[in-house]
């Protein structure tokens, strides 16, 4: 797929305002989406300065949900999608990021049917892993 750099990430995910976890789509495909986002002190799942476990599930949770958007909204031309997260599976947070940090999450599909998908998530920071997993999204039309 040909990506737009330019592209609105705000137009690919139900979530909005202070709730969006992603800034930037770097690369997607058939199967994986990477996403960048760097941690600002004003951010939600910020205490502290630290950037907080649930806020790296959000973030690939939405990384997910951002290729699935793409997908419904450039590709098949419909609506963006609603994804809820059925099953967290082998999450390991090796350390939560700070403010000032980028995010370099990964997210591929392995596995989809109808309206489920198993995906592997890795979250990075300049190279380093930082957290890695599994996740199961179950994707629904939006009222």
């Amino acid at each position: 797929m040909d990506l737009n750099p330019d592209i609105n990430v705000r137009e690919l995910l139900p979530q909005q305002g202070r709730f969006v976890m992603i800034e930037r789509l770097r690369r997607l495909d058939d199967t994986l989406v990477i996403s960048s986002m760097t941690v600002d002190s004003d951010n939600i799942f910020v205490d502290g300065e630290v950037f907080s476990e649930s806020g790296i599930i959000e973030n690939i949770a939405q990384t997910a949900a951002a290729r699935m958007g793409y997908i419904g909204k450039y590709i098949n031309k419909g609506d963006v999608k609603i994804g809820y997260i059925g099953e967290i599976k082998n999450l390991v947070i090796e350390r939560c990021p700070r403010t000032g940090e980028e995010l370099t999450t990964s997210v591929e599909t392995v596995t989809e049917i109808f309206s489920t998908l198993m995906a592997l998530a890795k979250v990075s920071v300049n190279g380093e892993l930082i957290a890695h997993g599994s996740m199961k999204i179950a994707i629904i039309d939006t009222p």
